[in-house]
Order: C-alpha cells, then sequence, then structure tokens
C-alpha cells in the first residue's frame, strides 16, 4: 500500500514541479535576456521563440527525469518509506531544477560570446527560425549531456539523505 501512497504522490508532485520547473526556466531565461520580452515575442506569434523556450522546457524534463525515481522500501527502511520516499524525491526535484536552470542559461551565454558574428538574441526577436533551430540544438545538447551526471548527483543525495 505504501509503493501505491508513494506513486500516486509522485504523479502529483511532478505534474506540480513539472508546471513550476517549465515556469522558472522561461522566467530565468527572460531575466538573462534582459534586453527581450520573450512574453511579448510569443503574443506576437514569434515561432522562432516559442521554439527555443519550448526546447528550454524540454530540456529540464531530460535533465529533471532521473529525479522521479523513487527509493525503495529497502533504502529507506519499510516505517518512514512513504514520508521518506517523497522527501527525498522533492529535494532531488529542486535540487536537479537549480542545477538544469544554471546549466541552460550558462550555457546559452556561453555560446551567445563564442559566435560573436550573430546576435541571438536580435535574430530571435526578428523571429529567425534558423538562429532558433541552432539554439534549440544547444540546449537539448547541454540538457543530454548533463542528464548522466544529474542522475549521479540525485542517486548521491538520495543515499545521503537516507542514510545508505
Amino acid at each position: 500500500m505504501g509503493q501505491l501512497l508513494v506513486s500516486v504522490a509522485q504523479i502529483v508532485i511532478a505534474v506540480i514541479l513539472a508546471a513550476i520547473a517549465s515556469y522558472l526556466g522561461i522566467l530565468l531565461f527572460n531575466r538573462a535576456t534582459r534586453d527581450l520580452d520573450e512574453w511579448a515575442e510569443l503574443r506576437r506569434g514569434n515561432a522562432a521563440m516559442g521554439l527555443v523556450l519550448g526546447s528550454i522546457i524540454l530540456g529540464i524534463a531530460l535533465i529533471l527525469r532521473p529525479a522521479l525515481t523513487v527509493p525503495t522500501m529497502a533504502d529507506t527502511g519499510a516505517k518512514l518509506y512513504p514520508v521518506l520516499a517523497l522527501f527525498i524525491q522533492i529535494a532531488a526535484i529542486l535540487l536537479g531544477l537549480v542545477l538544469a536552470l544554471s546549466a541552460i542559461v550558462f550555457a546559452v551565454g556561453l555560446f551567445d560570446r563564442l559566435t560573436g558574428q550573430i546576435d541571438e538574441l536580435a535574430e530571435l526577436q526578428q523571429g529567425n527560425v534558423a538562429v532558433a533551430a541552432v539554439m534549440v540544438g544547444v540546449i537539448l545538447a547541454v540538457s543530454l549531456l548533463m542528464s548522466r551526471a544529474i542522475e549521479q548527483i540525485i542517486a548521491w543525495f538520495a543515499a545521503f539523505v537516507s542514510g545508505a
């Protein structure tokens, strides 16, 4: 029964935190790009901006996916299983979210500096889908390459918290 409770709670937590993570990802990107109003670009139908913001959301999901692994009863002890497992999962998601958002914003900023010939943000504002496609590639590549390292960090964190 404890496993069923944890699984149902896991679904609820995942949905809520996915929405929050998506919003925070866009908000952080918006703060990092002070000269560009992403929400205004979306309202005016800028597909290039929609692609980049969508890739940020997908990138966060790729990075956070390992955080949805619930520790087993053997890892946490049968008595505290539901409470401790959910605590570990929420903490792991929050840790992964901070790392994911930081890495994505850092990677986009670094890529922008490395490609000094193109002002990516100005091109996005003009709706340049080709530039958006390259930025989508950078965001998803960073997310895929980071996901295994984040998985290891989360596994270490879960073991540390549960005392294993």
